[in-house]
């Protein structure tokens, strides 16, 4: 390598170091100022949970709309996840749980909420369904079925609810990504991401259910059905304060349809 390259080289790589640095610079600050949120929550109470699943999702937007050049798009939002979890961890520790003998479920919740969150495995549904009926910070990973669903249905009237779709993106295989759809449920806030989809139970088949939601003037997104239950994804946020839910579940009441609210998520 000539004298010229190897000046280049180290100026490149000199380049590269202070870049580090002011990246672990910044880091720095934002856990200083994470630590400013966690002590302004604290004065007003205990916190039941630090996340945010707007707004971790409106970041992303920001991200997939700006981002350019050669990094690819998923290593940057695996970065940020890793961050995201991590802040999310200071404020408010949270375990993570997940069913045992299911290895991707093991790798989704990895993948989302990184390295320094504790994943627990529990043996059943029952047995992992019990850990986020009382108000904590912990949460569950729920494999996207009917049977899961049911069994999560049984608890949701306690305020813990569907809160966060994995993943949040639809173009992960195109990273080569092939990561289970799972539920998250806890007790986290919900909030509007302009890009909605509300869950909810009915006792009656999809296509009933579907005719009485577009009576309602909504559209069955999808679904899951098990043990004549139908549980519909509908895109709105409808919250159980929403017109949007009162909507809902008039139309169902008018019919003699018992219906139940299970949560939110949010799509990037």
């Amino acid at each position: 390598m000539s004298d010229k390259k190897q000046i280049s080289l180290l100026e490149t790589r000199g380049k590269i170091d202070a870049i580090d640095s002011e990246i672990h610079r910044l880091l720095m600050s934002r856990a200083e100022l994470v630590q400013n949120v966690q002590n302004a929550k604290a004065a007003e109470g205990p916190i039941v949970n630090a996340m945010h699943a707007d707004r971790e999702i409106e970041m992303f937007r920001r991200f997939s709309a700006n981002h350019k050049g050669c990094l690819p798009l998923a290593s940057l939002q695996r970065m940020f996840r890793e961050m995201i979890a991590t802040f999310s961890h200071l404020q408010c520790p949270f375990k993570v749980f997940v069913l045992k003998g299911e290895p991707l479920h093991r790798d989704v919740a990895r993948y989302f909420y990184g390295t320094v969150i504790e994943i627990v495995e529990c043996e059943t549904l029952v047995e992992m369904l019990a850990r986020v009926k009382a108000p904590t910070s912990d949460i569950v990973l729920l494999p996207a079925d009917g049977a899961s669903l049911a069994a999560f249905a049984t608890i949701v009237g306690q305020g813990c609810q569907i809160f966060v779709r994995l993943p949040f993106w639809d173009d992960g295989e195109a990273y080569g990504l092939s990561l289970p759809d799972m539920f998250v449920l806890g007790h986290a806030p919900l909030k509007t991401v302009d890009n909605d989809y509300t869950m909810l139970v009915v006792n009656v088949d999809e296509s009933r259910a579907a005719e009485l939601l577009s009576q309602a003037g909504f559209a069955l997104d999808s679904h899951f059905a098990h043990d004549g239950q139908t549980y519909c994804v509908v895109k709105a946020f409808a919250n159980l304060e929403s017109q949007c839910w009162r909507d809902m579940k008039k139309i169902f009441v008018k019919n003699d349809i018992v219906v139940a609210f299970l949560g939110i998520y949010g799509k990037v």
